[in-house]
């Protein structure tokens, strides 16, 4: 049951188009953005081996880039 309810709320969200927001009320949106603090000595204590070889940059920053 609580699938089925999650599933039909998903299904009556709608998105015209990549920049379409309707779907947030107005209290999240009108917060200020806030960058989060890092802790780079947590970071650099983690294992990153994972990511190894992995790159990545968003293709619409790079076009910025290129500029």
């Amino acid at each position: 049951k609580k699938i089925q309810f999650v599933l039909n709320c998903l299904s009556s969200l709608t998105q015209k188009s990549a920049s379409d927001y309707n779907n947030f009320d107005r209290e999240f949106l009108s917060e200020k953005p806030k960058l989060s603090y890092s802790d780079k000595n947590l970071i650099e204590s983690m294992d990153q081996s994972a990511f190894a070889g992995f790159s990545f940059i968003n293709p619409k920053f790079e076009q910025i880039l290129n500029k």
